[in-house]
């Protein structure tokens, strides 16, 4: 087959962060001898800014995590993004100290469990069952602010990283939790005998708390549980000073709309939506002698040397009439997810030898977990408008099989509404909630009219209140089922090493020779999972393009 073909210094594949920051740049830098080939139909890639004529909503990332010394915040700060209140640099609170008192025991089992009206109710955060009572805000707080010093407490663990022992945090967290009660309370989370009514349902009621607690903990770790999640690694994220969870006035898109200003018709010049990529092809004189057999190869056909490689791009700009053709390029700058990795790096590169056993490794020990959002927009809000975030707290109906819907066990997943972790009023959208989904992939193959039908269900039972109207508009995303993306960002499971993002990061055929580079957030060992690390990978593989360039022989 003939191909048209194309030749070009570099390709950088994805205009997510990664992709942006590397070409802003390059062009900072005046390299312009590059493209940028974008499977979707915008930029972006995990970063979702969904605007319309009352507001916008963030389908994707949605924060800045840290400020002092983070380059993405002081970019947000510089274009005046961020949002009022984020201005300056504020200081997480610190929590108390994990052998202080920690919980606040009920008098009796009448205090714990309320009525709740939602009108009425002047609550900013509400803890509520699926039997439609509220639970003491008081009690409930007490307990959030426990598991959450246990969770701080692990982070500060610091466990020697070469020691080949290694347990779930999520056996950490609940031991340390039953201890606490333990000490505190004196019931024990791990008896399950019904011998005093009152106590079995206090622990059905901690219980509860700790399963909602911990699926928000999914959320933070961009894992399907927490239970997967290495102890021994936990502490390996390291976070910039300052506030955790930074707003921004018209969402992330703007963030990289600013990275891109100073080069703007420079960028989108070399920028093709709707591309994605099909094969690279290198040289079989990469390979060791011994790998080395006589096979036929496009590469031979197109590229004129073996420091060059072969770049299939399939041109889906017009559905109905797709169109392969041929790059030829000295570098390219790989961006895809670790979803997208581990699903395709047999796929994508050949020959297959010249991926090291020790990065498909990586690729594989590394976690990669599916947080979703579902937006439900209303004619005008049924809750009071104190309202800031609702927790949904499905307390377990038999405490023998109290963690089985964490597993996923006894077909549970069937059970998406449960996986359902929290809903927020949406502040940059009127009369809108947003319902947290974690650890269920399930549902994203429902339509938004079951989805719909089944979140009202939720709020009703929940809110104790079956007036409750359906959302005159359903919108949600679906992470997984993007094959570009299969998921939202990384973690690290049990048997996973921080070395496992350097050895992603490493180029084919190696350090010395560049031809394949790779960035993203699954790249950067200690800011992986969010915008941060993207930012600072697209940054480090275009310094090391053009450090390479100009020390290049061939230029």
């Amino acid at each position: 087959m003939n191909y048209q073909v194309i030749n070009v210094k570099c390709v950088i594949i994805g205009a997510g962060m990664a992709g942006i920051s590397a070409s802003a740049n390059l062009l900072d830098n005046d390299y312009k001898d590059f493209l940028v080939f974008e499977a979707l139909e915008r930029i972006g890639g995990r970063i979702c800014t969904f605007n319309t004529d009352r507001g916008y909503l963030e389908l994707g990332a949605q924060w800045i995590h840290g400020q002092q010394g983070n380059p993405v915040y002081e970019i947000a700060q510089k274009n005046d993004l961020v949002a009022p209140g984020f201005e300056k640099f504020l200081q997480n609170p610190v929590a108390p100290k994990i052998d202080e008192k920690n919980l606040f025991p009920p008098a009796n089992n009448q205090s714990l469990l309320q009525t709740f009206n939602a009108k009425t109710d002047c609550d900013k955060t509400l803890f509520l069952t699926q039997s439609g009572q509220k639970i003491s805000y008081k009690f409930a707080n007490s307990v959030y602010d426990t598991l959450t010093k246990i969770i701080l407490g692990a982070e500060l663990l610091n466990i020697d990283p070469k020691s080949k022992i290694d347990n779930r945090v999520g056996d950490y967290f609940y031991d340390k939790f039953c201890e606490i009660v333990r000490n505190e309370m004196r019931k024990d989370l791990l008896d399950h005998t019904v011998q005093n009514l009152n106590d079995y349902d206090l622990k059905r009621l901690l219980n509860g708390l700790f399963i909602q607690r911990d699926r928000r903990e999914n959320i933070r770790n961009g894992c399907y549980n927490i239970f997967d999640v290495s102890l021994k690694n936990f502490s390996c994220y390291k976070e910039f000073p300052g506030h955790s969870y930074v707003e921004l006035k018209r969402g992330l898109t703007p963030v990289l709309d600013a990275l891109i200003s100073k080069h703007k018709n420079e960028f989108y010049s070399r920028l093709y939506l709707r591309h994605y990529l099909k094969k690279i092809i290198l040289s079989l004189e990469l390979l060791d002698a011994s790998d080395c057999y006589n096979r036929p190869s496009l590469h031979s056909t197109y590229a004129n040397t073996a420091q060059k490689a072969v770049v299939i791009i399939c041109d889906a700009s017009n559905p109905e009439k797709p169109r392969d053709f041929v790059v030829v390029c000295e570098h390219i700058l790989c961006t895809m997810s670790l979803g997208y990795m581990k699903e395709n790096i047999n796929i994508f590169l050949e020959p297959l030898s010249l991926i090291s056993e020790a990065k498909r490794l990586a690729i594989s020990r590394l976690g990669f977990g599916c947080t979703n959002k579902i937006f439900l927009v209303y004619e005008q809000p049924f809750w009071n408008e104190k309202m800031n975030l609702l927790n949904l707290i499905w307390v377990p109906e038999d405490l023998n099989f109290r963690l089985d819907k964490l597993n996923h066990r006894n077909d549970t997943k069937k059970i998406w509404y449960e996986d359902m972790v929290k809903i927020e009023v949406v502040n940059s959208h009127p009369n809108t909630l947003s319902a947290w989904m974690t650890g269920n992939v399930e549902f994203e193959q429902l339509d938004e009219k079951t989805i719909g039908l089944r979140c009202t269900e939720n709020l009703r039972r929940f809110f104790n209140d079956p007036s409750i109207p359906e959302p005159k508009f359903v919108l949600r995303t679906k992470w997984f089922t993007n094959r570009y993306s299969r998921g939202t960002y990384s973690h690290m499971p049990i048997g996973s090493k921080p070395e496992d993002f350097d050895e992603i990061a490493r180029p084919i055929p190696g350090d010395s020779n560049p031809i394949v580079m790779f960035a993203g957030e699954a790249t950067v060992h200690d800011q992986f999972s969010n915008v941060n690390g993207a930012y600072l990978s697209g940054i480090r593989e275009s310094q090391r393009i053009l450090s390479f360039s100009k020390s290049s022989p061939r230029l």
